[in-house]
């Protein structure tokens, strides 16, 4: 914003309502908790993310778009953010992930999630498959530290083999 446009809105800040006020705050904490969820989903500052399509380790800066840093690959031309080629990619109501994520730990259901986040329970439902699979894709590629293996009893069921003899 604009330094003549801040001065205005602080000069007429005594004007408002108290519903005006209410809003104002709720729209500035709201500004605040997306600053902090793209900080948590973008890379640190200086360090740029190799490209999703070709791993070229040297994107140039591309702008921004839904409040997340865009980078184009100078390889291939593509275009991506920090979310491109995860399962988070292209979901929306980002500001809504932590509360989402609390709620799944607790053992919320899909209609108690949404009612919690303030969305539709189809967009809690896409969300609680798409957080499902992140861990999948994000496996351990060295083991570090103490491993330990142990033997797993499994009981067999014998349905359906009447006939059989061992």
């Amino acid at each position: 914003m604009r330094a003549d446009r801040f001065s205005k809105l602080i000069e007429g800040s005594d004007e408002l309502t108290l519903g005006q006020r209410r809003l104002l705050l709720k729209r500035l904490e709201e500004a605040e908790h997306q600053q902090q969820i793209v900080e948590w989903i973008e890379p640190e500052e200086g360090k740029r993310p190799a490209c999703p399509y070709c791993k070229t380790e040297d994107p140039i800066r591309w702008g921004r778009s839904h409040g997340l840093s865009r980078f184009r690959c100078r390889n291939c031309k593509r275009t991506f953010n920090a979310l491109t080629s995860t399962p988070l990619a292209r979901l929306r109501h980002k500001e809504q992930w932590p509360v989402f994520a609390k709620t799944m730990i607790e053992g919320k259901s899909v209609r108690a999630s949404a009612q919690a986040c303030g969305v539709h329970y189809t967009t809690t439902f896409r969300w609680r498959h798409r957080f499902l699979r992140l861990p999948e894709e994000k496996q351990a590629q060295v083991l570090q530290g103490i491993a330990e293996a142990d033997e797993t009893f499994l009981l067999r069921s014998q349905r359906g083999e009447r006939g059989l003899q061992r």
